[in-house]
Formats: C-alpha cells, structure tokens, sequence
C-alpha cells in the first residue's frame, strides 16, 4: 500500500507541490494554454519512464539538455510566469485593513453614466482593476487622475474626444487614464465587435471588472473571469459592480470570500493526484531513501615496472556493495568500475594487499562503498624472463 511510505513531512511536501501545480493550472487555463500544461506533462512522465527502467541515452539526453529545456520554458511562457509571480506576491495583500477604501458613490456615477451612453448609444469601455496589475497587459493610454464623475464620463466617450476609442482606466475613485489599449481575444466573438473582443481579451489575462457599451445597439456588456455576458437590467449590472468593488477593492466592512473546496475542485483534485504521482515516482520508485546494489568488479595493477610480471593473483575480483538512491545509479557504468592497485612501493615477492575505498577508480560521488569482499587480495611480483637474443 501507498499509505505506509506517508508520514506528517511527506503530506506537508505533497500539499506545498500540490498548491504550486494548483496555482500553474489556473494560470494556464485563465490564459487558455492549457494544451501546453499538457505537453508538459508529457515530458515529465516520459522522464519518470527513463529513469525507472534506467534507459540511459534518454535520462542522459533529458539532464544534458535540461539547461536549454529551462531556457525555452521561460522563453516561451514568460508572460505566464510574470503573472505567477505577480499572484505570489500579492498573498500580501491578506491585511485589509492596509487596503484602499472605495466610496460607494464611484458605482452610482459609473451606473448613471453607463445608462446614458447606452440610452445614446454611445460606446464606451470601462475598467476596474481587481488585485492583478495591469500595467504589463496594457498599453497606451493619457495619464488623468480626476474623480469619478458623470459628466468626466461622458466627456471622455463623446465622440469628439481623442481618446474615446479607447479604455477608461479607474483605480480607487479616480480615472487613472483614458484612451487605453487593450489585449483582443484570441478568437472572435460572435455578434461583437472590437470593442468587445478587447474587453474579453483583458478578461481572460487579468481579474478586471470590465463594462462595455455597444456603439450599434447600446447594450450594456460585462466581461469577467475570462466570460463577456450581455446585461439586460441596469440594476443587475450596479448588483454585480458593487459586489466587485466590495471583494476587490474593499468598501469598509467588506469580508473575505470563505475558502470553499468544491471551487475548482477538478483543478485541486488534478493538481492532488499530480502531486501524489511526482512524490511516489521521485521519491518512493526513483529513491529518496536509499538502496543497496553488489558489482563484481576486476583487478586493476597500476605503475608496475616493465622488467616485472604479476602473478597468482587471488581472487581476480572483488565484490563491491554500494548504497545510494536509485536514481544515483542511472549514470553508474559499472564496466567502468575498477579496484585500481598502486605498485609503486611494492616489491618482488608475494604481496597481501588491503583494499580501501580510494583503490575504487570511477565511482560517482553520490554513492558510498559499503562492503569490500573480501578486504585483501594476494598477488606475486616477479620478474620477467629477458628475452632472447
């Protein structure tokens, strides 16, 4: 059974990588790249495959290459791994006490401004940041840092202002910046235009809270958590930003959300049995604890004078029991594995030599002797016959 190899170390170990696998999905998956997670993946387990049945030109080409492999991850998924890092960082953000504090008016002028583009069928884009940055996802846009209000709205949509094709930025209760640019969506959206491709784009790279205000139709669209849904009634659309406002940018008096398990529960269960496999196959199957393994090895005389022969020698080989992890064994060649004898200071005659562990000549560092059978060879020094002339 799996179960006896836990204890209280080996669940906190599974728990810490099950969280960090968690937290990778839910990167990938909000960035729809989890067909790349997936061959990941792959390679991982064909790696696990090589080292337990010890196929050595691929668990060689694996760690050769690893270097390159590590390179072209963070080549390729550095707009990830930037995003990742920023997640881990704002784990800070658990005091809300140091969190800023949003008046409920900024929601009520929003709402009243956003009714009355789509009475005129205006459009307009407006953005709330959430706990993500967004400075790495946006560009563009004209530094402002009025307070929020109707009429500085509506100023910044009307169709003469420089700046209307773009985003309004607002952070706290004021408009950080108009005329932003925004990331478009991998894929169309189906009976939307630019504007809302863009909205979607942002959704599906960050946690904003992002309003949209059709310039055909007037409609009143929300984009959120990687989703754009039309809202028919304005006082769903005031429900849902003033919700977002109270668990993002904290009102006084806003709560945390409770932990809930069944949230993502495919994605915690994945990252759980991921987890539970990379810690049997590394550290129960690849060895973390370490195991014995015996070699036959041969006799090697070194610095022997050329007038003299050896002779006798007895036994021819030694029995070598070495300990270590299983897979410190993967890059042992044992034909390459010597007792190496140094006759520098011998003399003619029958000798008894006492092996130790420094005779032993092409052992990896990460393995330990742990028995030479037997201790002692015996062996004769002669000189050789002259050749005839």
């Amino acid at each position: 059974m799996i179960l006896q190899f836990f204890n209280a170390r080996d669940i906190l170990d599974i728990l810490v990588v099950a969280a960090l696998i968690y937290a990778v999905i839910l990167l990938f998956k909000k960035a729809h790249s989890l067909f790349l997670f997936n061959g990941i993946g792959v390679l991982v387990l064909i790696y696990i495959f090589a080292r337990y049945f010890n196929l050595y030109l691929t668990s060689y080409l694996f760690s050769f290459f690893f270097g390159f492999f590590v390179i072209i991850f963070i080549v390729v998924f550095q707009r990830e791994l930037r995003r990742l890092f920023e997640w881990l960082s704002l784990w800070r953000r658990f005091s809300y006490s140091k969190r800023e504090l949003i008046p409920e008016t900024v929601s009520l002028q929003v709402i009243d401004a956003i009714e009355q583009l789509a009475v005129s069928k205006t459009g307009a884009l407006i953005i709330f940041q959430g706990e993500e940055p967004l400075d790495n996802v946006t560009g563009g846009g004209i530094s402002l840092g009025g307070r929020v209000s109707v009429p500085l709205i509506l100023s910044i949509f009307d169709a003469s202002s420089p700046g209307h094709d773009g985003a309004v930025f607002i952070q706290g209760d004021r408009v950080r910046a108009f005329g932003v640019h925004l990331p478009l969506a991998r894929t169309g959206i189906k009976n939307f235009g630019t504007r809302h491709r863009a909205a979607l784009g942002l959704a599906e790279r960050s946690d904003a809270f992002i309003i949209v205000v059709s310039e055909e139709k007037g409609l009143i669209s929300v984009a959120e958590d990687g989703e754009i849904k039309v809202v028919t009634d304005i006082d769903e659309l005031a429900a849902r930003l003033h919700d977002f406002l109270r668990t993002h940018l904290l009102e006084d008096g806003a709560k945390s959300k409770p932990w809930t398990p069944l949230v993502n529960w495919k994605e915690k269960s994945v990252a759980v049995c991921a987890s539970v496999f990379l810690w049997y196959a590394f550290v129960v199957q690849l060895g973390a604890g370490t195991i014995t393994r015996n070699f036959d090895v041969s006799i090697e005389f070194r610095f022997l004078p050329k007038e003299y022969v050896i002779e006798e020698i007895s036994p021819a080989e030694i029995s070598l029991a070495l300990s270590g992890r299983n897979q410190d064994f993967s890059f042992l060649n044992p034909e390459r594995l010597k007792i190496a004898v140094d006759l520098s200071n011998l003399k003619e005659g029958k000798q008894k030599y006492k092996i130790t562990s420094y005779d032993v000549v092409n052992l990896p560092g990460s393995l330990s002797i742990i028995k030479l059978d037997p201790a002692t060879i015996q062996f004769s020094i002669k000189k050789s016959a002259p050749a005839e002339q």
